[in-house]
């Protein structure tokens, strides 16, 4: 993880750059987590974002780092090519990782749910569980499976998409959106209290735990949904263990405990139901986290060929 030069600190620091926000941080020679700070995401400006990437990560303790690792909240094609399908990022069809590339400092981009999943299992809940399933709720719903250690990342490399499948046979009268993430991501619970296309979802679960009848029927049709979509990603992959990430997922404990509940009251096998479902232990860092792990797995492989120092 070090540099083996005269250069202090870390070689690598990590960013997760989410839906709305812009996190850094880095792992100290302990191995402990250091955050460097969060910041706003930009929505459609690319320039921007990289401003922000760049002023979080100016921190003296990093200034030597010698590698960018990088989570972000969409998918790439096998060109590294961000898919960034709503344009949000100010990315789309870039190769993210040339536009932070520097002389001295390489960056290396991954799916956010990949990191988030390998970060756990190096460093969080999922610690040494073999046939890991990572979900993340927070301004998207994904997820990522990992075998040996590895991300599943299927044919296109878009094996994420979980919060874009059709929603269960629901119980709600007239519910009809088009899709998972639509319904149980954080814009998603908060259109449907305040009607508007605000993405804070807060003032829904503040209210629920208030008491709020409304804002409690909205976190319950919410929970049901992303209990169906547990419940379906435990038959289909049979992982050793499930962890909840992500903004919902670790913030807002209510809506992931009934969301788990629906989940084990719609598996079918024995040892389905008995798959352990945890809330994600390094909480909004499993992405940075995860990605420096990932950034570190490549420079080993790479390390025998390249003969370059591991990260």
């Amino acid at each position: 993880m070090f540099s083996a030069t005269d250069a202090p600190g870390p070689r690598t620091v990590g960013v997760d750059i989410g839906g709305t926000k812009i996190a850094a941080g880095y792992l100290d020679e302990r191995g402990a987590l250091v955050p460097l700070g969060t910041a706003a995401m930009t929505p459609y400006d690319g320039d921007a974002n990289i401003a922000t990437i760049e002023r979080l990560i100016a921190a003296p303790a990093v200034a030597g780092a010698t590698t960018l690792a990088v989570s972000v909240a969409t998918t790439f094609d096998r060109t590294g090519a961000l898919r960034d399908p709503r344009g949000r990022f100010g990315w789309k069809g870039e190769v993210l990782a040339d536009l932070l590339d520097r002389p001295r400092r390489r960056a290396a981009v991954f799916a956010d749910a990949a990191a988030g999943a390998v970060g756990e299992q190096v460093r969080g809940a999922g610690r040494g569980v073999d046939q890991l399933l990572y979900v993340t709720v927070g301004t998207g719903v994904s997820h990522s499976f990992l075998i040996d250690g590895k991300p599943l990342h299927g044919a296109n490399n878009s094996a994420y998409f979980s919060g874009y499948t059709p929603p269960a046979r629901c119980p709600m009268a007239g519910c009809d959106v088009v899709d998972v993430e639509k319904i149980c991501s954080g814009p998603g619970l908060a259109r449907a209290f305040t009607g508007s296309d605000t993405r804070d979802a807060r003032p829904v679960v503040e209210a629920a735990a208030r008491g709020d009848d409304r804002a409690a029927a909205i976190i319950d049709h919410a929970a049901y949904h992303l209990g169906a979509l547990l419940a379906s990603l435990v038959l289909i992959y049979d992982p050793a263990a499930v962890v909840i990430g992500g903004g919902l997922g670790t913030g807002a404990d209510d809506y992931r405990d009934r969301s788990v509940r629906v989940a084990r009251s719609l598996i079918t096998t024995e040892h389905g139901k008995a798959t352990p479902i945890v809330p994600a232990e390094l909480g909004p860092s499993s992405a940075w986290v995860g990605a420096i792990e990932m950034a570190r797995q490549e420079t080993a492989v790479a390390a025998p060929a390249a003969g370059s120092a591991n990260v």
